[in-house]
C-alpha cells in the first residue's frame, strides 16, 4: 500500500480532468502528477534523504495538496504544522520531529524566521503567491528547474506522516501514521462517505488536521476534484460552493452554525452540495435541524474518530438522522463502526462491557497509528493488546450505535479542536502570580465547550482575568487559552490530595444528560 497509488490511478483514469482549483487557478491530474515528480526531484537535490522529515506550515492550497504526494514520491515523511499554534509550540514540533526542511506560504514566511532562529532547519521552501523571501527556495523555481524523478514511495507500514496533537502530560505528541493507515482510511472514506470521481470537494478544514488531510487523500484515490479554500469564513465558503459547483464538503459544527446563521446565506446558490460530513465535535440537535431546513439539498453524515486512528472509526448516515423506522434517538449517537474497524466499549482492564453499560471506546484495525514519535511509553499506554484506547467514554446499544457520554482523558473540545487541560494548566502555572490552577471545559452554545480556568493566586498578588489570558496567549495557541477565569481561595482536594475536577465541573453541567457538549 502506497500513497502515490492514488496519484498514478488518477493520472491514468482522470488525466485531463480537473484535479485542483485554487482561486482562479485550475490544474488537471496530469499536470499535478508532473509537478509532484519534479518537486520530489528538487527535494532530493536539496540533500534530503529517504525518511527525512519535511515540515509544512501553510494554509490550504493546491500547492500544499501536491506536497502530500511529492513527499511520499520522494520517500520522505510529511510533518504538517498547526497554523493556529503559537511559535513555541511549533518550535517544539520542529525539534521533536528533527525536520530537515520547512515549507511555508505567505502567511507564515515571517514566522519562519522566528521558528528557524530557535530551531535551525537546513532548507526553507516558499510555496506562496508573493515574492519569495531571501534565504528561501521558490517552489515554482524548484519545479521548473527539475526533471521528473522516479517514484520512490515507501509502502505498507513505513512511516508516511507525523501529525502533532495536544498531550495529556502538557507536551504535544507526534502521531505516526503509515502508508497502510492512509490507504485503508481512504478506501473507508470512499465506501462510507460516498466519494467518487465526480466528487468536487471543498477543503476548508486545515490540512494540518486529519479532518483536512484524510479527505485530501481519499478524494485523490477516488479521482475527484479538490477546491482548496485557504481557511474557513462563511462568505468565502458560499462563494466557492456557488462558483465551483461544490458537491461535497466537511464542516465542523461551529462552521455549520456560522453558515446557517449568516445573513447572506440565501444570497448564494448552495444547492450543488449533495453530502456534508461533520465531526470533530458533536452537532447540537437544534443546529442540525436548522441546517436541514436551510440547506434541503444537503445530506449530513457524521464521522467520529481521532488522529490516532486516521480519523474514521464510526459513521452515522443521513437516514439515521430522522425519527421513524430507525428510531428517534439514533441521531444523538456517533454512529456505528466504519468498514473494517472493530469497535468495542471496555472497562479499565480492557474487558468488553455489556450493551448499554458506559465504558471507554476502544478501536482496532488497519487505520490504527504506528505509535507516538519518540514516545514509547505513551504508545504502550494508548495501544494495549492491539486495541487503541480513545479516552472517550461511551456506551453501545443493541444495534451497535455508539453514544458518547464523557471523556476518560482530561480533554476539552472547543470549536472542534482538541484541547488538553494539562497544556493550558502548564501555561497558566508559568505566571509568577499563580499558585494553583485547574482547567476544565464548560458548556458553550457557540463552541460546544470553552476553556475555563480556576486559579488560586499567591498571597498579595493582584491579577486580572484579562492579564492572565494575555499571558497564556504568549505561550500557547489562542484557541487553547482560557475564555474565562475564576479566582478562588483554594481548590477542592481529594483524600489523596488530587484536585477534584468533577466538583469544579458539576455546577456548569447541572441538568444535562452527559458531561460533554
Amino acid at each position: 500500500m502506497q500513497l502515490t497509488q492514488a496519484l498514478h490511478r488518477s493520472i491514468q483514469t482522470r488525466g485531463r480532468h480537473i484535479a485542483t482549483i485554487y482561486g482562479a487557478r485550475e490544474r488537471n491530474w496530469q499536470q499535478v502528477g508532473d509537478r509532484v515528480a519534479r518537486t520530489a526531484a528538487a527535494l532530493h537535490a536539496l540533500g534530503l534523504q529517504r525518511g527525512d522529515r519535511v515540515a509544512v506550515l501553510a494554509h490550504n492550497s493546491d500547492n500544499y495538496l501536491e506536497l502530500f504526494f511529492s513527499t511520499a514520491w520522494a520517500g520522505l515523511v510529511l510533518v504538517p504544522l498547526n497554523t493556529r499554534w503559537a511559535v513555541p509550540e511549533n518550535v517544539y514540533a520542529l525539534r521533536d520531529s528533527g525536520a530537515r526542511a520547512l515549507v511555508v506560504d505567505d502567511a507564515f514566511a515571517e514566522q519562519a524566521v522566528a521558528l528557524t532562529a530557535a530551531c535551525p532547519v537546513p532548507n526553507l521552501v516558499h510555496i506562496g503567491e508573493a515574492a519569495t523571501p531571501a534565504g528561501m527556495h521558490a517552489y515554482e523555481t524548484l519545479i521548473a528547474t527539475s526533471e521528473p524523478a522516479e517514484d520512490r514511495c515507501a509502502s505498507d507500514d513505513d512511516l508516511y506522516a507525523i501529525f502533532y496533537t495536544g498531550g495529556t502530560t502538557g507536551v504535544a505528541k507526534g502521531v505516526m501514521l503509515s502508508h497502510r493507515n492512509f490507504v485503508f482510511s481512504s478506501i473507508n472514506w470512499i465506501g462510507s462517505l460516498h466519494l467518487d470521481e465526480d466528487t468536487r470537494y471543498m477543503h476548508v478544514a486545515g490540512f494540518f488536521h486529519l479532518a483536512g488531510a484524510s479527505p485530501a487523500l481519499a478524494v485523490s484515490f477516488a479521482g475527484g476534484s479538490h477546491v482548496c479554500v485557504p481557511k474557513f469564513e462563511p462568505v468565502t465558503a458560499f462563494q466557492a460552493i456557488q462558483m465551483h459547483k461544490v458537491n461535497y464538503c466537511l464542516l465542523v459544527p461551529t462552521m455549520v452554525n456560522a453558515m446557517i446563521n449568516h445573513p447572506d446565506i440565501r444570497a448564494y446558490d448552495l444547492s450543488s452540495v449533495r453530502y456534508c460530513e461533520y465531526g470533530s465535535s458533536s452537532m447540537p440537535d437544534a443546529v442540525l435541524m436548522q441546517a436541514a431546513r436551510e440547506l434541503p439539498s444537503w445530506e449530513f453524515i457524521q464521522g467520529y474518530g481521532m488522529t490516532e486512528c486516521t480519523t474514521l472509526a464510526t459513521t452515522l448516515p443521513w437516514k439515521y438522522h430522522f425519527d421513524g423506522p430507525h428510531g428517534a434517538s439514533k441521531r444523538l449517537s456517533a454512529g456505528r463502526a466504519a468498514y473494517g474497524i472493530d469497535v468495542k466499549i471496555v472497562d479499565e482492564a480492557g474487558v468488553e462491557l455489556p450493551r448499554g453499560v458506559p465504558g471507554e471506546i476502544a478501536v482496532r484495525g488497519a487505520q490504527t497509528m504506528l505509535g507516538y514519535w519518540n514516545k514509547p511509553d505513551a504508545t504502550a499506554a494508548a495501544i494495549r493488546n492491539g486495541w487503541l484506547h480513545t479516552g472517550d467514554g461511551a456506551y453501545m446499544d443493541d444495534e451497535g450505535f455508539v453514544y458518547i457520554v464523557d471523556r476518560v482523558k482530561d480533554m476539552i473540545i472547543s470549536g472542534a479542536e482538541n484541547i488538553y487541560s494539562r497544556e493550558v494548566e502548564n501555561a497558566v502555572h508559568q505566571h509568577p502570580g499563580v499558585r494553583e490552577c485547574a482547567v476544565i471545559g464548560i458548556p458553550s452554545d457557540k463552541w460546544g465547550e470553552t476553556v475555563h480556568a480556576v486559579v488560586v493566586l499567591r498571597p498579595g498578588v493582584d491579577l486580572t482575568e484579562a492579564e492572565l489570558i494575555a499571558h497564556c496567549r504568549s505561550l500557547i495557541a489562542g484557541y487553547k487559552c482560557p475564555r474565562s477565569v475564576e479566582f478562588r481561595e483554594a481548590l477542592p482536594l481529594s483524600g489523596a490530595g488530587k484536585i477534584m475536577k468533577n466538583v469544579l465541573r458539576e455546577p456548569h453541567w447541572q441538568g444535562r444528560s452527559k458531561a460533554v457538549n
